[in-house]
């Protein structure tokens, strides 16, 4: 596969960590931070209404954004979103970056793999879909939980941005 193949993998897999990371302690933010169970699950429940939606808006616009773009809007996105979640201190901020978290992954990734299918014709990396997914979301939870064991939430944002910042580098 050629390197700009490699890249777009890795870069894949850098937003599927970022997404498992700040994922698994969504429900543990909101509840460390007083938010309330009703409220938590509100904003659970909002989050799977928002999601119905992003892969046919990104279907819809593929033709319309430049992919470039949104691969390198994307994880920025996606890591500013996890600094508010980890890091808000009052529930309107918490909720509406939390509501929107994984549409943005939904999104980005729908770009990046018509742009992944576009650069190798082969279908191979295509073929590996679940194992870029798999290697991010496996990760995710368990430097997520040692982050957050040893140094608390902020980390997990902090891991977040910087783990962005290479799937940024990658797209």
């Amino acid at each position: 596969l050629p390197r700009v193949v490699w890249a777009g993998i890795f870069g894949v897999s850098a937003l599927a960590l970022v997404q498992s990371m700040i994922f698994s302690f969504l429900e543990r933010v909101g509840a460390d931070r007083g938010f309330g169970l009703t409220a938590v699950t509100g904003v659970l429940v909002a989050l799977g209404v928002v999601n119905l939606f992003p892969a046919a808006l990104a279907g819809a616009l593929e033709r319309r954004l430049p992919a470039r773009w949104v691969l390198r809007t994307g994880p920025v996105v996606q890591a500013a979103l996890a600094l508010v979640i980890v890091n808000a201190l009052s529930f309107a901020p918490y909720a509406a970056a939390a509501s929107v978290f994984a549409a943005v992954m939904i999104f980005t990734h729908t770009f990046a793999f018509g742009t992944l299918a576009r650069l190798d014709p082969s279908g191979r990396a295509l073929a590996a879909t679940p194992a870029m997914l798999m290697a991010g979301a496996a990760l995710g939870p368990i430097l997520g939980g040692t982050l957050v064991q040893w140094q608390g939430y902020p980390a997990l944002g902090w891991a977040a941005a910087a783990v962005g910042l290479v799937a940024l580098l990658c797209f």
